[in-house]
């Protein structure tokens, strides 16, 4: 299904909100699904450390931009392979459960919790169907909610681009060990949440401030 159609065929569905971004002018659709209420596309803001999908900008129309970790929090690259604990003041500043990173006013970068929260309403043993949009992945989702996640793959350190149209990958505000943090992986036949260098640039989908 066309990128078109299937917004179309979702926007007739679901009772989508909007943001704007003050910064860069986006406009952003947004769902309530469950107590949370989501973007309901990826983040296009054009930060430092952030990529165009597959390394085509064109792209980023309707994938979003690819971010590492720091970028995505907003905190220097120093600490892709440190925890910002060294920093106690940041550290917990990031504890902060509105803790904003890069994302437009109003919103945050999820922990970990709020990802799980996401996923706790899904099926029993999903496999993320209720998530993946109904265009471009191989295995179409049902997309129940209205998140319309795309498959814009992620970027390893080395420049790399992997699995556009494959996989979706959005990070979490938590790190995991020393030079990790936790993301939520959507695949054509699965979803998880695992820990990912944060020297990868994965996408972001940004939840309301509560």
């Amino acid at each position: 299904m066309p990128y078109g159609a299937c917004l179309t065929k979702n926007t007739a569905k679901f009772k989508y909100g909007t943001i704007k971004d003050d910064r860069d002018g986006e406009t952003y659709r947004t769902i309530q699904i469950g107590d949370q209420i989501w973007m309901a596309e990826n983040l296009r803001y054009k930060a430092e450390n952030s990529y165009a999908p597959d390394n085509d900008e064109s792209n980023v129309k309707n994938y979003g931009r690819l971010y590492t970790w720091t970028s995505a929090l907003d905190i220097p690259t120093e600490y892709t392979e440190q925890s910002p604990a060294k920093d106690i003041e940041m550290y917990n500043k990031i504890k902060d459960k509105n803790y904003q990173g890069i994302a437009p006013k109003g919103f945050h970068i999820p922990s970990k919790k709020e990802w799980e929260t996401l996923l706790s309403n899904l099926e029993a043993k999903s496999d993320g169907k209720e998530l993946r949009s109904a265009c471009f992945w191989q295995n179409a989702g049902d997309d129940t909610f209205g998140f319309f996640a795309l498959p814009a793959g992620y970027r390893f350190d080395n420049g790399n681009f992997c699995h556009f149209g494959r996989r979706a990958r959005f990070w979490s505000k938590d790190e995991y060990g020393k030079a990790n943090a936790f993301r939520l992986s959507l695949t054509n036949n699965s979803v998880d949440i695992e820990g990912v260098y944060r020297s990868d640039a994965v996408s972001i989908r940004c939840v309301k401030n509560v």
